[in-house]
């Protein structure tokens, strides 16, 4: 399980490259290979980018996380990764508060930038496996869960927000942005509808996974998640969590758990063994390979579908 860390970037260190950067202007892409420079914050967000943006050769994108590293809403910024901000032209995030080092790094004053907010307008779930003002994701007013990549539903809306927003701020390449983020769109819209045909009259639709990442899934295609196993990602619960996590399991007779490849949990094997309950992975697509090939999660989640029928019907 990877080490988590807090938002931690030295003040020293954003001083001297934010001088560096200085001289940049918002007037023109700001690489040296002079072609517009997009940064996706995070791996999902980086794989639509790719789909909508492919064979236009004048449009570079960049992912700004390590593509294997996995949700950024505790990742510690380099001075390396400050300066990927600072130069791109465009930067698409997914929003509702998952990559809180953003806006500190926009703030008025610096060089202008071009922000595309994935989420925009998606009907968002609360974050609700929670203690009372536990802080997660705080857009300001309320706390969301930022996880809607991991639905084909959800994943497809998306799309269509990035290409509305790249079309238009790009006109030049509209019209191939538009033919790219359609027929990908179409593409994550035939899983989804795969999705929901192939999970009707589940069988048992009650699961318990690591945390919270499959919560829009779960609203998609009619499965329920009773309750999370780490209310935060890489904690692991107390004995007595434990305990409560294995009595709801056998008084509510829970499906399945569900684990991760991003957060690896022993827990579930634990409580698997403990309430004979089988353990199964799903894989939200949080991360991946540093070169993903274009139907990267469409793959991904084609295998995810197999697993939840195993599981659920």
């Amino acid at each position: 399980m990877k080490k988590r860390c807090s938002i931690i970037t030295t003040v020293a260190a954003l001083s001297a490259l934010l001088l560096s950067l200085s001289g940049i202007t918002s007037g023109s892409p700001a690489g040296p290979s002079g072609k517009v420079q997009i940064v996706a914050t995070f791996f999902p967000i980086y794989l639509f980018v790719e789909n909508i943006a492919s064979g236009i050769s004048d449009i570079e994108v960049t992912l700004l996380l390590p593509a294997g590293y996995g949700c950024p809403h505790d990742f510690s910024l380099a001075p390396e990764d400050v300066k990927k901000v600072h130069q791109a032209d465009i930067i698409i995030q997914d929003g509702l508060g998952m990559e809180p080092f953003l806006p500190d790094l926009l703030k008025p004053g610096r060089r202008e930038k071009r922000i595309i907010t994935a989420s925009d307008g998606v009907e968002a779930i609360m974050a609700k496996f929670r203690e009372t003002g536990e802080h997660l994701h705080d857009t300001g007013t309320f706390q969301y869960n930022p996880h809607l990549f991991a639905s084909p539903r959800e994943a497809a809306r998306m799309v269509a927000n990035i290409t509305a927003s790249l079309a238009e701020m790009l006109p030049a390449y509209a019209e191939k942005i538009k033919e790219n983020g359609d027929n990908y769109r179409a593409r994550l819209e035939k899983l989804s509808r795969e999705f929901a045909d192939s999970l009707k009259n589940l069988k048992n639709n009650r699961v318990i996974t690591v945390h919270e990442v499959f919560e829009y899934m779960g609203r998609d295609y009619g499965f329920e998640i009773l309750d999370i196993i780490e209310k935060e990602a890489g904690q692991e619960p107390s004995a007595r969590e434990m305990m409560n996590l294995a009595q709801r399991i056998r008084s509510e007779k829970v499906a399945a758990l569900f684990n991760e490849p991003q957060y690896l949990s022993k827990v579930a094997g634990v409580l698997g063994k403990e309430t004979n309950l089988p353990v199964f992975m799903l894989d939200p697509v949080a991360s991946g390979p540093p070169d993903p090939p274009l139907d990267y999660y469409e793959k991904i989640m084609s295998e995810n579908l197999k697993t939840l029928i195993k599981a659920l019907k």
